[in-house]
């Protein structure tokens, strides 16, 4: 892990001037110490001989005031600092995921909770506390060490040797404390998306007699041990640095009072080298304190920033009309990082206007990244899409979008009545949503009916046709002329199955229609299977 991300770096202004303060306030802070130690050291020096005390004394005092200054302003530049990083990556998360040219895959809704809400939260030990010590422990120890050589050579080459040592040692410790905090990081997230999940089938899994409290016991269990288990780490760690650092001191001591016994050393230079001594560990000690604290925000900046970390659309032309041409993909393929196999590959797929195509093929074969790519949510890695024989790369995403109507396998809903869900991004009237209602088999669900964003007021099937409703006012009064569903009969009779697709193929639009079921097959002009892409270049887009 390295202690400061470059990518959080080069992105956030505010971690950038946090850092140029903090060399500052380091290198001012270093120099009172040196002279606060030095004026200590010759007011004790003085008593002994009867000189006179008072400028050293006043010295010592504006030297401890001085450090006392550089202390609190760390502490206030810190704080600030970590709250404006928050809130900038926050707003940044959340603009990034509304982005309508934001590409790949996106988290799930309980991961971006977790990261934007208590992840992020990390980063007041990260930013507020372990990065300013990264600086000190960068800056005091080789300018103590440097004016220890100057004052006693001796002092200052056991400091040069024992000052390395306990970094490594705080290197070691820190790979193991970093495996600790991955996996809590990780059974934070698992119990976040558990309990998302058992929040939306809670009133299915209460009905079904499942007792939801024991799994989130569980998975709350699981947490806690990876925490304890991180936290037993942390505390054997300061016990070893402390030890360490603690013995290199004692070195240093032994070895001035020698040579002062014997005469080799004044008393002002050995008080000043002797002070100096555990102030050049100080910093390193509390580094290894502090990147407990922090391993938790670095695991946060590193969510945070692959989420960030995709691609655009880059395209800004005019969107065609489906209607006016057929729709073509050739030689695509799609890969996602840290797959062996790719997510899609078909060597060519066309769909010419008004046309119903069944896209089928095994789970894993590339379905869903299909109507991806034509939606323009995803980029392709090879090959080309042309719509009425424009590259789709060089359309203007939002504008291809008021193109096409889409129905995901889960469709998402709005807080607000069934027709507002129903003509939502469309202006209609009740009577249009009423028939977009009963052309998706949804004629029972009443136009003032209230449903939740979390759907627990509808069930699967009757979210489903609300999509296909949307999808066909969108096609009826929203200007789309392509249609994409994924699974849209999934979970609906037979009865309700044969009226969504009759409707479908009365809309006479360009249909892309990814399901596994035999009435959806049946009904479709054309049928396009995918099999499992290979590693290996090769054809798996078939058209029977």
């Amino acid at each position: 892990m390295k202690p400061v991300d470059p990518r959080l770096v080069r992105r956030s202004a505010a971690v950038r001037r946090h850092l140029v303060v903090a060399v500052v306030l380091g290198v001012v802070g270093a120099a009172a110490l040196v002279a606060q130690a030095w004026s200590i050291s010759h007011v004790v020096a003085a008593r002994f001989v009867d000189d006179p005390i008072g400028a050293l004394a006043l010295g010592a005092a504006l030297a401890a005031l001085l450090r006392g200054a550089v202390a609190w302003g760390q502490t206030t530049v810190a704080a600030r600092a970590a709250s404006r990083v928050k809130a900038d990556l926050r707003t940044e998360l959340v603009d990034d995921l509304l982005d309508p040219r934001r590409t790949g895959p996106r988290p799930s809704s309980a991961g971006a909770v977790t990261l934007v809400g208590q992840g992020l939260d990390a980063l007041d030990a990260y930013v507020g506390r372990f990065l300013p010590q990264v600086v000190l422990a960068a800056v005091v120890p080789p300018s103590l060490v440097l004016v220890a050589l100057v004052a006693d050579p001796l002092s200052g080459v056991v400091l040069a040797v024992t000052v390395p040592l306990i970094i490594v040692f705080l290197v070691l410790v820190g790979l193991r404390t970093q495996d600790e905090l991955g996996r809590r990081w990780r059974a934070l997230e698992r119990l976040g998306r558990h309990f998302a999940d058992v929040l939306d089938g809670l009133v299915l899994l209460t009905g079904f007699g499942r007792d939801t409290e024991r799994g989130l016991r569980e998975v709350g269990e699981r947490h806690r041990g990876e925490t304890v288990s991180s936290l037993r780490v942390a505390f054997l760690s300061a016990v070893t640095l402390d030890l360490f650092s603690t013995l290199a001191v004692a070195l240093v001591a032994v070895g001035i009072g020698l040579r002062l016994v014997h005469g080799d050393l004044d008393l002002a230079t050995g008080l000043f080298v002797l002070l100096l001594a555990p102030e050049a560990f100080s910093p390193v000690r509390r580094l290894g304190a502090h990147f407990h604290d922090s391993t938790a925000g670095v695991e946060a900046v590193d969510a945070a920033l692959e989420v960030l970390d995709h691609g655009r659309h880059p395209g800004t032309g005019p969107a065609p009309d489906p209607a006016d041409g057929p729709l073509v993909a050739e030689h695509l393929v799609v890969r996602r990082p840290g797959r062996e196999r790719p997510s899609l590959r078909i060597d060519r797929l066309e769909v010419r206007p008004g046309e119903l195509v069944a896209v089928t093929g095994p789970s894993g074969s590339g379905k869903s990244t299909l109507l991806s790519v034509l939606l323009g949510t995803e980029l392709p890695d090879e090959g080309v899409v042309d719509v009425a024989g424009c590259d789709l790369l060089r359309v203007d995403p939002v504008a291809w979008r008021r193109h096409v109507a889409w129905v995901p396998q889960v469709p998402g809903l709005v807080d607000g009545t069934v027709a507002d869900n129903v003509r939502f991004g469309v202006t209609a009237t009740d009577d249009q949503v009423a028939a977009a209602l009963d052309a998706a088999s949804a004629s029972d669900l009443p136009l003032d009916r209230w449903v939740g964003e979390d759907g627990r007021d509808v069930s699967a099937g009757e979210r489903r046709r609300l999509a296909v409703a949307r999808a066909v006012l969108r096609v009826r009064h929203g200007g789309a002329g392509l249609l994409l569903l994924d699974e849209p009969t999934a979970g609906l009779d037979d009865t309700r199955e044969a009226g969504v697709l009759r409707s479908v193929r009365e809309l006479g639009v360009t249909t892309v229609l990814v399901t596994h079921h035999a009435a959806a097959i049946t009904a479709a002009d054309r049928v396009v299977e995918l099999a499992l892409p290979a590693p290996a270049t090769g054809v798996v887009g078939v058209e029977p």
